[in-house]
């Protein structure tokens, strides 16, 4: 499947440390947040995607539940936006807004932009993120292909980790947000009871996958 352009901002040991540290943090009141993110955790408030929040790595993080001491969270960090294919209509779909989307992500801090990459060179980009966190958690339980039900495109590697009550996944997934057409690159922290198998074919596993991280 073709790719149009891929922006990323590769992962880092520090990134990733973090991430999977926010379920175990010290819980932080309300009325002290934005105050105690941004003086502590250097967050600043970004628009790309809705109520999400750009971190000191310059990855973007969006979260359901409060991001800080809440095992029930699931958080999302965003470290490569992909616009897929040529839309089949591209006055419905908005090709120029989506190419100036991706320029808005590739001009965050730290970001860069592959014009039309190769599947290879997508594929490098998450096997390279990968790297990172199983440097952290080990190998992961499962490494499958994705396919349409995580997102159009590029149909990349998804891999599962399991860290206590916590499933770790890093795949690419839908963009369900303001965009609706391209594809997100994320490694997303969410519950997972530890008595819950994951499902021995893959369909029932990237569904589970999609069920859980998509918000």
């Amino acid at each position: 499947m073709p790719v149009h352009s891929l922006a990323h901002s590769p992962l880092s040991a520090a990134s990733v440390r973090e991430l999977l540290a926010m379920p175990a943090m010290p819980p932080v009141p309300e009325e002290e947040f934005y105050e105690y993110t941004e003086a502590e955790l250097g967050w600043e408030f970004t628009d790309l995607v809705c109520d999400a929040v750009l971190t000191r790595h310059h990855h973007v993080l969006w979260y359901e539940g409060a991001p800080l001491g809440d095992p029930e969270a699931t958080l999302i960090l965003t470290f490569g936006e992909a616009y897929p294919v040529e839309p089949p209509d591209p006055d419905e779909y908005g090709r120029d807004a989506l190419v100036e989307l991706i320029g808005d992500w590739a001009a965050l801090p730290g970001w860069e932009l592959l014009e039309e990459p190769a599947l290879a060179e997508c594929e490098a980009v998450l096997d390279r993120a990968a790297e990172v966190v199983v440097a952290e958690l080990g190998p992961p339980l499962r490494t499958l292909r994705a396919d349409d039900r995580l997102g159009l495109g590029p149909h990349l590697w998804c891999r599962i980790w399991r860290m206590g009550e916590h499933g770790v996944v890093l795949a690419p997934r839908e963009d369900g947000g303001p965009y609706g057409y391209l594809t997100h690159l994320t490694l997303t922290v969410h519950p997972w009871p530890a008595g819950e198998e994951l499902p021995a074919g893959d369909e029932d596993c990237l569904r589970l996958v999609r069920d859980r991280i998509v918000l």
